[in-house]
């Protein structure tokens, strides 16, 4: 895996350590995070983080492609640290999120002839295995 500051440098993004410091904990959950989610996490041993900050990082790096930003209608958005293409799964009882591993390939094989594609974002929900 590409370092996530030479990633950010790539991305004309200065490196900062609050920066990375975001970067490097979404890159390494498979949660989907909210904002309050990122900043509780990183607040303990990193204190002069503020919510500003992490809200600002992630606004940053959805804008340059690094994240994704996803809303599933709860009142907040979530952040995937996966930027490959793939589908999201949530519980309906318990919240959480999975990750699908669609292929853009698999999608475009779904499109009437002559059509191309450029993104694909599908949400499906139901109950995870614990749920039940």
């Amino acid at each position: 895996m590409q370092s996530s500051a030479l990633l950010l440098q790539e991305h004309r993004i200065r490196p900062s350590a609050q920066r990375l410091v975001v970067f490097d904990y979404l890159r390494s959950v498979k949660t989907h995070p909210s904002v309050d989610t990122i900043y509780q996490a990183l607040q303990a041993t990193n204190p002069n983080l503020s919510r500003t900050t992490v809200y600002n990082t992630l606004e940053l790096l959805t804008k340059k492609g690094l994240i994704l930003t996803l809303d599933f209608g709860e009142g907040f958005l979530r952040y995937d640290g996966n930027v490959e293409p793939h589908s999201h799964f949530q519980c309906e009882k318990c919240g959480a999120v999975i990750d699908i591993m669609e292929t853009a390939e698999g999608c475009e094989k779904m499109l009437p002839k002559g059509c191309t594609l450029s993104s694909a974002s599908l949400y499906l929900y139901g109950k995870c295995m614990n749920c039940k």
